[in-house]
């Protein structure tokens, strides 16, 4: 009769185990996007900084990005994620209905070049962050990452991870098209 007890904690065990599993892992997956990345910088001023730009090396400065809606993209030769942006980036470039700006981030000049050559350019002006300085000041987890700017430089909206057509149209463009309307 033990026996027959001990055989069935043997093998009930490992099935609650997964069990607990399984259930911890669910209200993990369960978490919104905010409550897990939570950011700082929304609604504050677009970092001070000073870089050079990508292909013609000019000075760039946080003013040149305060006047009209950006939306600034964090981005990298090395990310895959940003391949998989990158169609959406070149469709709303086309459209013209907000201007892009590209900070290259961790990454080599020269592979910069060659991935936008051979991907296509959807950027106004690409800052250089080679050392990532600009993005911790922006509390940037990695790439990609893509921030929507009010004409006064504030910070209005995040996306940590790939930016897609339903997170562009559900968080980004409704946030635009209300911020439109007040200027």
């Amino acid at each position: 009769m033990q026996a027959r007890i001990k055989t069935r904690l043997l093998l009930a065990t490992p099935l609650i185990g997964f069990g607990i599993l399984v259930f911890f892992l669910g209200i993990g997956f369960g978490l919104a996007k905010h409550q897990i990345h939570p950011s700082a910088v929304l609604n504050e001023p677009f970092p001070e900084f000073e870089s050079k730009t990508l292909f013609d090396e000019a000075q760039i400065t946080r003013e040149d990005l305060v006047g009209t809606f950006q939306l600034v993209n964090v981005w990298a030769s090395w990310c895959d994620g940003c391949i998989v942006e990158h169609g959406l980036f070149l469709e709303l470039a086309k459209s013209e209905v907000i201007s892009i700006i590209g900070i290259n981030y961790r990454d080599s000049a020269d592979d910069a070049k060659t991935w936008l050559y051979e991907r296509g350019n959807p950027y106004e002006k690409i800052v250089v962050d080679p050392h990532g300085e600009l993005c911790v000041d922006l509390g940037v987890y990695g790439a990609p990452e893509t921030f929507l700017v009010d004409p006064e430089g504030i910070i209005r909206a995040k996306q940590v991870g790939v930016l897609t057509l339903t997170a562009w149209m559900e968080k980004f463009e409704p946030l635009l098209e209300a911020q439109v309307e007040q200027y």
